[in-house]
């Protein structure tokens, strides 16, 4: 490769980390629940919206991930985000249940235009500078600057929404219009060059080997949508279980920052437990960690079991990291980008199941009730993913 492509291609991966902070400033988020309420929202319809976020990815997910793998992940990235901003404009302009319905399903199209596609390009930029093994330490990176933004923008978010719950969202969407504008200037790197001998495949025959062919992607994909669905879950039930305790609108923000300071922690220690342990036994250990925090969140009826959220945030930075390279090593790069949209649409589609009863549980129920049945239900899919994974010989 000319010095000059390298040297341009190397500049991807410090955009990507600023793209990463950009994607995950989510101001409004630790106190989204609090503006649902503002709106006559129960728990139940605020759960149900982002059932609708998670059914918009389910439909567009993997068609999407094939438009990257095709059209390039560049595209994908660029109109992502310009829908996503038209999105939370919605929020920011809107006040009707309704118009929040909208405003979630173009979410899910953004989010599944740039699922799959932000991962493919990260992989394949690394491997066209011949340094694949760096994955798994860039991608530990990458979730912490995730979680120092998320932490910080929440904690800002949290101040602004003291005077107008509204705010947080025209912040978030000023961030989004430097993403689409900084997603422009990526370099796409040249899948012909990694990979002569792969022929471009078609939607479904990926699907096929995905799920189908290939046990071992198969169960990581299934292994990963239980750790996806129940770090995704936990944001929106610990809102609700924050408030239960009456707790001040100001602490959101500074309870948001510590969860993600721990989760970038965690996440920056990912090669070294993976190293320590190895994968079979970080796989166990972080499946049982996950669970358990979930049962005791459930049978911990006092405002101090809030910590067993932190441990969860701390789950999520181990995890991605350590599966998506496992995930990355199975597949080739001119299918990357569709492989991780069919792991997201999976994720999607049990989010839209277990989110959905979760959300009526805890209404029609007890919060407590919700989470302990959501940590064995996690307990049993994980422990499964496992065992089937250890007599393929995949871990």
């Amino acid at each position: 490769m000319p010095i000059n492509s390298q040297l341009a291609l190397q500049r991807n991966l410090s955009k990507l980390l600023i793209l990463k902070g950009l994607s995950f400033a989510w101001f409004p988020i630790p106190t989204i629940m609090l503006f649902y309420e503002s709106h006559g929202l129960s728990i139940e319809q605020s759960i149900f919206l982002k059932t609708v976020l998670s059914i918009s990815f389910f439909l567009l997910e993997i068609p999407s991930g094939y438009i990257a793998d095709q059209w390039g992940r560049k595209f994908c990235l660029v109109s992502g985000s310009g829908i996503w901003v038209i999105s939370w404009l919605i929020y920011g302009t809107q006040e009707t249940f309704s118009w929040f319905i909208v405003a979630e399903a173009l979410t899910g199209v953004a989010g599944s235009l740039i699922s799959g596609a932000d991962t493919a390009i990260t992989y394949d930029t690394l491997l066209t500078l011949k340094r694949p093994q760096d994955y798994r330490k860039f991608e530990g990176k990458l979730v912490a600057i995730a979680g120092i933004s998320e932490a910080i923008c929440g904690l800002i978010g949290a101040f602004v929404a003291q005077y107008n719950l509204v705010y947080p969202f025209y912040l978030q969407t000023i961030c989004l219009i430097f993403y689409c504008l900084l997603a422009t200037q990526l370099i796409e790197p040249d899948n012909d060059n990694l990979e002569l001998s792969q022929e471009p495949q078609n939607l479904w025959s990926i699907v096929k080997n995905a799920l189908i062919i290939n046990a071992s992607i198969r169960w990581f994909i299934l292994f990963s949508s239980t750790f996806s669905v129940a770090t995704f879950l936990i944001v929106w039930l610990s809102q609700a279980y924050l408030s239960n305790y009456n707790v001040p609108t100001a602490w959101f923000g500074v309870v948001w920052v510590g969860f993600h300071g721990m989760m970038s922690l965690a996440s920056l220690s990912a090669n070294n437990l993976e190293e320590k342990l190895g994968l079979k036994k970080s796989l166990l250990f972080l499946i049982i960690l996950l669970a358990s925090s979930y049962l005791f969140l459930g049978i911990i009826e006092q405002v101090w079991g809030i910590m067993f959220v932190a441990v969860i945030y701390c789950v999520r930075g181990w995890i991605t990291p350590i599966l998506n390279e496992a995930i990355n090593n199975l597949v080739p790069s001119v299918t990357r980008a569709t492989v991780f949209s069919i792991k997201s649409f999976i994720f999607r589609l049990g989010f839209a199941i277990i989110g959905t009863a979760s959300g009526w549980l805890a209404d029609q129920k007890s919060l407590h009730l919700s989470l302990t049945i959501m940590g064995i239900i996690f307990l049993i899919f994980g422990l499964f993913s496992w065992r089937n994974l250890i007599k393929l010989k995949a871990i």
